[in-house]
């Protein structure tokens, strides 16, 4: 029988302590995702209040994975943060939407155009990808979507209010460190158009009890893979017709 109240305890110990994983207890592995969102509600209930939401998928045809991002994990643009604050430190180029309003539980689905009117702007970000585990090369799927989807933090740009007319599937990415351009990518993210990933993370959320509550981000997915950082250095990513977004991890 799965034990979430165990792979809870294992997963805040870890972050506690600093002490990494090798794999969550016998008998407090999740066996759906079901079981791994039971663990992520149990984290989040202890570690306090939402800012953000991790929502990705590998291709438009498939079902898309979320994971919370607590508040104080979201950090504004021109950050400098210290590199121990992360267990491994790989980053991820992102489109972020932030809702404008709250859209709590009516009893019904809420329909795409409800949804997106409740959007009130569109962000560049970077994801910064961390992990409770030591190998996450070799770290099954649903121990890693218990473990938030790997989310260390989310780096938050500016608001661009106008982005509806924008063509998000052929966006062109660009990171570069210290000024040195390392990827560019045109059409990266495998979800294709994002904005789908906010529209089912909206209805999804609220079906599982998580109410979307005005200036909540949700983010969906790289354009440029994972990259991982090197140590110090400005990290600035550039997403076209959205914005760019920076930070430092020294």
């Amino acid at each position: 029988m799965f034990r979430p109240d165990a792979a809870i305890a294992a997963l805040l110990e870890a972050r506690r302590s600093r002490t990494r994983l090798t794999a969550l207890p016998e008998g407090a592995r999740p066996g759906s995702v079901a079981d791994s969102y039971a663990v992520q509600d149990g984290v989040t209930q202890a570690l306090g209040p939402v800012g953000a939401w991790k929502i990705g998928a590998k291709s438009p045809a498939d079902n898309p994975l979320s994971a919370p991002i607590q508040q104080g994990d979201v950090i504004d643009s021109g950050a400098s943060l210290p590199r121990d604050r992360f267990n491994i430190v790989i980053i991820e180029a992102e489109v972020a939407f932030r809702f404008g309003r709250d859209l709590p539980a009516s009893g019904a689905p809420y329909d795409d155009a409800a949804i997106l009117a409740a959007i009130e702007s569109a962000h560049p970000a970077i994801e910064i990808v961390d992990s409770r585990f030591a190998d996450i090369e070799n770290l099954d799927p649903l121990s890693k979507l218990a473990d938030f989807q790997l989310n260390g933090g989310l780096v938050v740009g500016v608001a661009l209010r106008d982005w509806q007319g924008l063509d998000l599937k052929g966006i062109t990415a660009s990171v570069t460190i210290d000024g040195k351009t390392v990827i560019e990518k045109t059409g990266g993210n495998p979800a294709g158009d994002p904005r789908w990933l906010a529209l089912w993370a909206a209805n999804n959320l609220i079906a599982r009890g998580h109410t979307i509550r005005a200036g909540q981000v949700v983010t969906t997915g790289s354009y440029v893979g994972m990259l991982p950082a090197p140590q110090g250095g400005e990290i600035v990513a550039t997403l076209s017709g959205v914005g760019s977004v920076s930070v430092k991890i020294s």
